[in-house]
């Protein structure tokens, strides 16, 4: 996602303003959601940039355990100003180091179980021709669950999150009046 905006409010003012209904990304372990206070989007910000995402609704340790946290997109924003005020660059998504870690992971695996269903063939062949059939029938089965699985994860992750983006876009559209630039 890449979306362009404008604001009357000076790049300082704007930033103070999107403070105002941001929480600070602080870890705090004891809250059901892991991040303090009870805000629905969480960020970072340094002078002019800043990383946001959204609050979710289940504990923390539960939420780490489903792939909605594993892809979860980040809202990233970069104020510059303008003659009239401000103009906004947001960029969003899932990090791009995760995405190919995900792919990296994907090929890996599935790499490695055809080479082994490969190389044992003429083994077990040699050795064990009555299982020789069977067991490269389990390695191909096994292959192909794998990789469905490694493929679904990522489509459930973004069923779990796919109006974040939508959502943080819109909390930034209510509370800071930006106007979409086209």
């Amino acid at each position: 996602m890449l979306k362009f905006f404008s604001s009357s409010l000076q790049p300082d003012e704007f930033l103070t303003k999107l403070k105002s209904f941001v929480d600070e990304e602080e870890i705090d372990p004891d809250s059901p959601t892991q991040f303090t206070g009870g805000r629905p989007v969480i960020g970072r910000f340094n002078t002019r940039r800043f990383t946001l995402h959204r609050r979710v609704g289940i504990h923390w340790i539960l939420w780490w355990l489903t792939p909605g946290q594993w892809f979860k997109p980040y809202l990233n924003g970069n104020v510059t100003g303008d003659n009239s005020g401000s103009r906004i660059e947001l960029t969003g998504g899932t990090p791009i180091l995760i995405k190919i870690l995900w792919v990296l992971v994907l090929l890996g695996a599935s790499g490695l179980i055809a080479t082994w269903t490969v190389f044992s063939y003429p083994y077990n062949i040699s050795h064990d021709p009555a299982r020789s059939g069977s067991d490269l029938l389990a390695g191909i089965v096994l292959l192909n669950l794998l990789t469905g699985i490694l493929v679904l994860l990522p489509i459930v992750g973004w069923l779990q999150t796919r109006f974040h983006l939508a959502d943080i876009v819109n909390e930034l559209q209510r509370h800071l009046d930006l106007r979409q630039i086209e």
